[in-house]
């Protein structure tokens, strides 16, 4: 035991260790140290929640603006909507974008053909109000034409009473 402490086959080594062949010190060679590269990626891509979010489109404003019944001026919007559900009538155009406004000054009126549904405009002295329906305030583009028309009724009316009383 003596002799393989303390001697290889190369020669003296360390009398404390015992000797090691060739092809044990190719294996027991220390490899240099190679740092790894240590790099902390950040996300490129945010979280799930997050992303989905965010979007929201302008709201269309579609929809019946003028009521059946009601004043409308020339050329003010009846009806917004995507495609023809509602159709025109008489006095009635259709946009481009399938909006549906007034042609004349008048009153709307909603009506029911057998295959589809209209909206037409009537003048104002041709409207007849239905029963159990009440006359609706003007719109406010109404408002000024409704006042003069209602200022010479009242005159009208006026000089009616005074050949009556003479």
């Amino acid at each position: 035991m003596q002799g393989l402490l303390g001697t290889s086959f190369f020669g003296t080594t360390c009398p404390r260790r015992p000797a090691v062949s060739m092809y044990q010190k190719a294996s027991l060679r220390v490899t240099p140290f190679v740092p790894i590269p240590m790099t902390i990626e950040a996300a490129h891509k945010k979280g799930a929640g997050s992303t989905k979010n965010g979007r929201d489109s302008v709201s269309k404003r579609r929809g019946v603006k003028v009521y059946g019944g009601q004043a409308i001026g020339a050329g003010a919007i009846i009806i917004r909507q995507l495609g023809t559900k509602v159709h025109p009538g008489k006095n009635v155009g259709l946009g481009k974008d399938y909006t549906l406004y007034s042609l004349i000054d008048g009153v709307v009126v909603f009506d029911r053909n057998a295959r589809r549904k209209l909206v037409s405009v009537v003048p104002s002295s041709d409207y007849v109000i239905p029963e159990g329906q009440r006359w609706t305030s003007p719109g406010r583009a109404l408002r000024p034409l409704m006042a003069a028309k209602t200022v010479v009724g009242c005159q009208a009316e006026r000089e009616i009473e005074k050949e009556g009383v003479r």
